[in-house]
């Protein structure tokens, strides 16, 4: 915390959050220009400026938020974000719990699994789609009768077309709506946004197919958004835990640790939300 002078020649403590207000006040900026410039959701800024620390989704958004915020505001980024850890320590603020993805060693490639693996997990998880479309098709149309069904029929051929044009823009579009618990409840729409919490952090997008999507060293604070069209994107980088991870707004766990580098990990929107599944499931047993 800074400590600031008043006029009566005493002092006061100013918490990481009140700086970043005083300094955005300063600029004569409104939040909501934070919240473009940084691609952070206004509700977070907000906490972050009250030093809500709960209220955020877990520890490395609460730094990677804060730090996102302190550039755009040109505040000194390391005694800042000493004064910022020392404060999350003090309120006992405990990382987000992070699902476990498929991981590889750095130093060790021969974990990574091989291309002929790779088909058979896809073809395994077509198969299964497959068949859960053809299950829900039989119950829906044996409850209708046989004029509605006839109806039904007509509209899917006059709108397959179209549906098969759409298919993967809405999938990768999904986002999440969540209760007051935190839980995930059903699919929306809205952007897949990861944002840099450290700085100069090399990550490669790419699509199913092995074609690239952007790759660099991403600045601290920096945004990028995942193509809504793109076929299966999928992320490669040496710090899964260096990126605050967003859909439509809402911040889902980051994909692995500072330990190990991630590769071949899905990152469109229903893999997130898949992954976001899983994780409740798991903790339900």
């Amino acid at each position: 915390m800074e400590d600031v002078p008043l006029q009566n020649g005493e002092f006061k403590l100013l918490t990481s959050g009140q700086r970043l207000r005083e300094a955005r006040q300063a600029a004569e900026m409104e939040l909501s220009e934070i919240a473009a410039k940084t691609r952070v959701p206004l509700r977070h800024l907000e906490a972050v400026e009250e030093s809500r620390f709960d209220d955020l989704p877990g520890r490395t958004y609460a730094i990677g938020f804060s730090k996102a915020y302190a550039r755009v505001v040109n505040l000194p980024e390391d005694a800042f974000l000493d004064d910022l850890r020392e404060e999350i320590n003090e309120a006992g603020m405990e990382p987000m719990r992070q699902s476990d993805p498929v991981q590889y060693a750095a130093e060790d490639p021969s974990k990574v699994p091989s291309a002929k693996t790779a088909w058979i997990i896809a073809l395994v998880g077509i198969a299964v789609i497959i068949g859960g479309y053809y299950l829900w098709r039989n119950q829906y149309f044996s409850g209708l009768s046989s004029g509605e069904t006839a109806q039904v029929a007509d509209n899917a051929d006059a709108d397959g077309a179209a549906e098969g044009d759409t298919q993967n823009t809405a999938s990768s579009n999904a986002t999440v709506e969540r209760q007051a618990d935190g839980s995930i409840t059903a699919p929306a729409t809205g952007d897949v946004v990861f944002t840099a919490t450290e700085d100069n952090v090399w990550v490669k997008f790419y699509d199913g197919s092995g074609k690239q999507l952007m790759q660099k060293q991403m600045a601290l604070g920096e945004t990028y958004v995942v193509p809504a069209d793109a076929d299966n994107p999928q992320i490669w980088t040496g710090r899964p835990d260096a990126f605050a991870i967003t859909i439509g707004g809402e911040t889902v766990p980051p994909l692995g640790t500072a330990d190990r580098s991630i590769k071949d990990v899905p990152v469109s929107a229903s893999a997130l939300l898949a992954r976001g599944a899983a994780e409740e499931s798991t903790e339900e047993e």
